[in-house]
């Protein structure tokens, strides 16, 4: 039998995660740079292998030097683009993938990214995955943005831990059986935003079902998950 989000959890779920969320100052500066194509995907380069607050600073420092354009960006110094997100960690890596990106918009796309809302949805992934840097998670944010986390839902490093876990698929599962899974798995039908519901679930992932130690006996998924609870 398929297994599904429990759907009296919902209430749980809201209430125990939602602290953790942006403050509204923060969701404004999210929503904004997520409404554009580019900033939507330097957002993203710099949520790599970091914390929501880390990926913030960055952004918000990087985007007081700058306005983020594929242009301006290009003509900045990799060590200065460094030295902006140093807050985000991996700060030479993701200066020259951010750079990496404005150049290639520019040589492909002239520096304009509008294309994005005229391309199916599939054919749009592939070109993104394609560029260096961008990967299948990277992909995702952008395509979530446009099409809803249920058509695009985005795997990471704690989505993927928790399916597992869960046992929605198997350790060598690989990100699509891992994303159509988790998209089944939801109950999309329970709450009106799809962005909270992902969100929320992604926090519960985190905070909850972490990579050591994780708190068994808080989760409001332990009674449906196969994960040997040690700590309970």
């Amino acid at each position: 039998m398929r297994k599904k989000f429990p759907f009296n959890k919902l209430k749980l779920l809201e209430q125990k995660y939602s602290k953790y969320w942006w403050s509204p100052e923060e969701e404004e500066v999210y929503k904004k740079a997520v409404s554009n194509p580019f900033t939507n995907i330097v957002f993203t380069i710099l949520s790599q292998n970091t914390s929501s607050k880390n990926t913030m600073r960055a952004y918000i420092s990087l985007s007081k030097r700058i306005k983020i354009t594929p242009e301006n960006l290009s003509k900045l110094k990799e060590e200065n683009v460094a030295e902006a997100i140093k807050p985000g960690g991996l700060h030479r890596i993701k200066a020259k993938r951010l750079i990496n990106l404005a150049k290639t918009i520019i040589k492909e796309w002239k520096g304009d990214m509008s294309w994005v809302y005229r391309t199916p949805k599939n054919e749009l992934r592939k070109y993104l995955v394609e560029i260096n840097g961008i990967g299948d998670k990277t992909a995702d944010v952008l395509l979530s943005s446009i099409y809803g986390k249920r058509e695009a839902f985005v795997v990471d490093t704690h989505m993927r831990r928790i399916a597992i876990r869960l046992g929605l698929v198997t350790k060598n599962a690989k990100y699509g059986e891992i994303q159509d899974a988790l998209t089944r798995f939801l109950p999309w039908k329970g709450m009106d935003n799809e962005e909270r519901l992902a969100g929320l679930f992604w926090m519960l992932a985190r905070n909850t079902c972490t990579a050591r130690n994780p708190k068994c006996y808080e989760c409001i998924l332990s009674e449906i998950c196969e994960y040997p609870h040690k700590n309970t």
